[in-house]
Protein backbone atom coordinates (compact mmCIF):
# COMPACT_ATOMS: atom_id res chain seq x y z
CA UNK A 1 0.00 0.00 0.00
CA UNK A 2 1.24 3.45 -0.78
CA UNK A 3 1.81 5.72 1.56
CA UNK A 4 3.02 9.76 2.27
CA UNK A 5 4.61 11.03 4.73
CA UNK A 6 6.12 13.98 5.90
CA UNK A 7 9.17 15.74 5.82
CA UNK A 8 10.37 19.35 7.40
CA UNK A 9 6.71 19.72 7.68
CA UNK A 10 5.91 19.05 3.83
CA UNK A 11 4.32 16.11 1.83
CA UNK A 12 6.85 13.14 0.96
CA UNK A 13 6.15 10.98 -2.13
CA UNK A 14 9.36 8.66 -1.47
CA UNK A 15 7.19 5.55 -0.27
CA UNK A 16 4.87 5.91 -3.49
CA UNK A 17 7.36 3.90 -5.58
CA UNK A 18 6.19 0.08 -5.62
CA UNK A 19 8.49 -2.58 -5.24
CA UNK A 20 7.61 -3.29 -9.03
CA UNK A 21 9.51 0.45 -9.83
CA UNK A 22 12.22 -0.06 -7.21
CA UNK A 23 13.11 -3.42 -9.53
CA UNK A 24 12.45 -1.42 -12.66
CA UNK A 25 15.42 1.18 -11.72
CA UNK A 26 17.25 -1.43 -10.59
CA UNK A 27 17.34 -2.95 -13.78
CA UNK A 28 18.41 0.23 -15.96
CA UNK A 29 21.53 0.62 -12.99
CA UNK A 30 22.57 -2.80 -14.04
CA UNK A 31 22.17 -2.43 -17.30
CA UNK A 32 24.01 0.80 -17.20
CA UNK A 33 26.89 -0.27 -15.04
CA UNK A 34 27.26 -3.19 -17.78
CA UNK A 35 27.82 -1.06 -20.76
CA UNK A 36 30.43 0.71 -18.71
CA UNK A 37 32.49 -2.65 -18.36
CA UNK A 38 32.07 -3.02 -21.70
CA UNK A 39 33.28 0.23 -22.58
CA UNK A 40 35.97 -0.43 -20.17
CA UNK A 41 37.17 -3.44 -22.10
CA UNK A 42 37.27 -2.26 -25.18
CA UNK A 43 39.17 1.11 -24.45
CA UNK A 44 41.70 -1.21 -22.91
CA UNK A 45 41.90 -3.57 -25.70
CA UNK A 46 42.66 -0.44 -27.54
CA UNK A 47 44.97 0.58 -25.39
CA UNK A 48 47.17 -2.05 -25.31
CA UNK A 49 47.22 -3.08 -28.61
CA UNK A 50 48.71 0.40 -29.28
CA UNK A 51 51.37 -0.04 -26.95
CA UNK A 52 52.35 -3.09 -28.31
CA UNK A 53 55.01 -2.15 -30.34
CA UNK A 54 57.01 -0.04 -27.67
CA UNK A 55 56.33 -2.16 -24.76
CA UNK A 56 57.32 -5.88 -25.24
CA UNK A 57 57.38 -7.76 -21.70
CA UNK A 58 55.46 -4.50 -19.94
CA UNK A 59 53.13 -4.90 -22.76
CA UNK A 60 52.67 -8.40 -22.07
CA UNK A 61 52.37 -8.35 -18.13
CA UNK A 62 49.53 -5.75 -18.79
CA UNK A 63 47.44 -7.57 -21.95
CA UNK A 64 47.81 -10.29 -18.65
CA UNK A 65 46.82 -8.28 -16.16
CA UNK A 66 43.78 -6.92 -19.02
CA UNK A 67 42.75 -10.56 -19.85
CA UNK A 68 42.32 -11.47 -16.05
CA UNK A 69 40.27 -8.38 -15.22
CA UNK A 70 38.78 -8.66 -18.54
CA UNK A 71 37.72 -12.50 -17.53
CA UNK A 72 36.56 -11.16 -14.27
CA UNK A 73 34.56 -8.42 -16.08
CA UNK A 74 33.19 -11.20 -18.11
CA UNK A 75 31.88 -12.91 -15.04
CA UNK A 76 30.31 -10.29 -13.45
CA UNK A 77 28.71 -9.20 -16.85
CA UNK A 78 27.75 -12.71 -16.72
CA UNK A 79 26.23 -12.88 -13.48
CA UNK A 80 24.44 -9.72 -13.91
CA UNK A 81 22.88 -11.10 -16.92
CA UNK A 82 21.58 -13.91 -15.04
CA UNK A 83 20.16 -11.58 -12.47
CA UNK A 84 18.18 -9.79 -15.05
CA UNK A 85 17.00 -12.51 -16.86
CA UNK A 86 15.93 -14.19 -13.23
CA UNK A 87 14.54 -10.85 -11.75
CA UNK A 88 12.63 -10.91 -15.39
CA UNK A 89 11.05 -14.34 -15.25
CA UNK A 90 9.91 -14.07 -11.74
CA UNK A 91 8.19 -10.70 -13.09
CA UNK A 92 7.15 -12.88 -16.31
CA UNK A 93 5.45 -15.04 -13.29
CA UNK A 94 3.55 -12.89 -11.57
CA UNK A 95 2.53 -11.23 -14.08
CA UNK A 96 1.19 -14.42 -15.02
CA UNK A 97 -0.51 -15.24 -12.27
CA UNK A 98 -2.06 -11.97 -12.10
CA UNK A 99 -3.74 -12.48 -15.31
CA UNK A 100 -4.90 -15.31 -14.13
CA UNK A 101 -6.33 -14.69 -11.44
CA UNK A 102 -8.09 -11.94 -12.97
CA UNK A 103 -9.23 -14.42 -15.96
CA UNK A 104 -10.99 -16.93 -13.06
CA UNK A 105 -12.48 -13.54 -11.37
CA UNK A 106 -13.66 -12.38 -14.83
CA UNK A 107 -14.93 -16.36 -15.07
CA UNK A 108 -16.76 -16.07 -11.50
CA UNK A 109 -18.07 -12.94 -12.58
CA UNK A 110 -20.22 -14.16 -15.43
CA UNK A 111 -21.31 -17.57 -14.07
CA UNK A 112 -22.60 -15.27 -11.08
CA UNK A 113 -24.51 -13.28 -13.44
CA UNK A 114 -25.86 -16.03 -15.54
CA UNK A 115 -27.58 -17.92 -12.15
CA UNK A 116 -28.74 -14.47 -11.03
CA UNK A 117 -30.53 -13.76 -14.63
CA UNK A 118 -31.56 -17.41 -14.61
CA UNK A 119 -33.01 -16.92 -10.81
CA UNK A 120 -34.27 -14.30 -12.05
CA UNK A 121 -36.55 -15.66 -15.12
CA UNK A 122 -37.80 -18.46 -12.64
CA UNK A 123 -38.85 -16.38 -10.07
CA UNK A 124 -41.37 -14.27 -12.65
CA UNK A 125 -42.38 -17.39 -14.11
CA UNK A 126 -43.62 -18.99 -10.18
CA UNK A 127 -45.09 -15.07 -9.57
CA UNK A 128 -47.03 -15.28 -13.16
CA UNK A 129 -48.13 -18.29 -12.33
CA UNK A 130 -49.53 -17.44 -8.84
CA UNK A 131 -51.27 -14.29 -10.42
CA UNK A 132 -53.11 -16.81 -12.89
CA UNK A 133 -54.18 -19.05 -9.87
CA UNK A 134 -55.14 -16.43 -7.76
CA UNK A 135 -57.08 -14.95 -10.44
CA UNK A 136 -58.67 -18.30 -11.26
CA UNK A 137 -59.71 -19.05 -7.67
CA UNK A 138 -61.22 -15.21 -7.17
CA UNK A 139 -63.22 -15.16 -10.28
CA UNK A 140 -66.41 -16.78 -8.64
CA UNK A 141 -65.98 -14.28 -5.80
CA UNK A 142 -65.30 -10.94 -8.26
CA UNK A 143 -68.58 -12.46 -10.51
CA UNK A 144 -70.92 -12.85 -7.32
CA UNK A 145 -69.60 -9.21 -6.26
CA UNK A 146 -70.28 -7.63 -9.86
CA UNK A 147 -73.71 -9.29 -9.76
CA UNK A 148 -75.32 -8.62 -6.44
CA UNK A 149 -73.34 -5.72 -4.55
CA UNK A 150 -71.96 -3.73 -6.81
CA UNK A 151 -74.57 -2.11 -8.39
CA UNK A 152 -76.39 -1.50 -5.46
CA UNK A 153 -72.78 0.11 -4.17
CA UNK A 154 -72.60 2.25 -7.21
CA UNK A 155 -75.97 3.79 -7.10
CA UNK A 156 -75.73 4.55 -3.35
CA UNK A 157 -72.16 6.30 -3.92
CA UNK A 158 -73.90 8.22 -6.97
CA UNK A 159 -77.17 9.16 -5.06
CA UNK A 160 -74.35 10.19 -1.81
CA UNK A 161 -72.71 12.27 -3.93
CA UNK A 162 -75.65 14.03 -5.51
CA UNK A 163 -77.26 14.90 -1.82
CA UNK A 164 -74.11 15.52 0.00
CA UNK A 165 -75.48 14.54 3.09
CA UNK A 166 -74.03 15.63 6.44
CA UNK A 167 -73.19 11.71 8.10
CA UNK A 168 -72.20 10.03 4.31
CA UNK A 169 -71.59 6.50 6.30
CA UNK A 170 -74.86 6.43 8.07
CA UNK A 171 -76.51 7.40 4.59
CA UNK A 172 -74.89 5.10 2.80
CA UNK A 173 -76.01 2.58 5.02
CA UNK A 174 -79.75 3.86 5.45
CA UNK A 175 -79.84 3.45 1.15
CA UNK A 176 -78.28 0.08 1.58
CA UNK A 177 -80.61 -1.11 3.68
CA UNK A 178 -83.81 0.45 1.70
CA UNK A 179 -82.07 -1.35 -0.92
CA UNK A 180 -82.30 -4.62 0.67
CA UNK A 181 -85.78 -3.92 1.50
CA UNK A 182 -86.80 -3.39 -1.91
CA UNK A 183 -85.03 -6.38 -3.32
CA UNK A 184 -86.51 -8.34 -1.18
CA UNK A 185 -89.69 -7.27 -1.99
CA UNK A 186 -89.37 -8.14 -5.54
CA UNK A 187 -87.91 -11.19 -4.78
CA UNK A 188 -91.37 -12.19 -2.75
CA UNK A 189 -93.45 -10.60 -5.48
CA UNK A 190 -91.48 -12.64 -7.90
CA UNK A 191 -92.48 -16.06 -5.77
CA UNK A 192 -95.89 -14.88 -5.14
CA UNK A 193 -96.14 -14.63 -9.17
CA UNK A 194 -94.87 -17.82 -10.10
CA UNK A 195 -96.84 -19.48 -7.17
CA UNK A 196 -99.81 -18.36 -8.85
CA UNK A 197 -98.89 -19.06 -12.18
CA UNK A 198 -98.50 -22.18 -11.29
CA UNK A 199 -101.78 -22.45 -9.64
CA UNK A 200 -102.97 -21.57 -12.68
CA UNK A 201 -101.66 -23.84 -14.72
CA UNK A 202 -102.79 -27.05 -12.34
CA UNK A 203 -106.46 -25.49 -13.05
CA UNK A 204 -106.03 -25.67 -16.91
CA UNK A 205 -104.48 -28.94 -16.83
CA UNK A 206 -107.52 -30.26 -15.04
Amino acid sequence: MREIIEQKGKPCCINMITEEDKQFLDNLKKQALKAERAKAKAEAAAAAEAEGSHHGEEDASHSKQGENHGAESEEDIDELTLLIQKEEREAAEAKRKRDEQQRQHQMEEEMRKIKESKDAVKLEKLREQERDLLDQRSQPIRQYLMDNVVPHLTEGLIDLCKNIPDDPVDYLANFLLKKADEIDERILKEREEAAAARLEAKKHKF
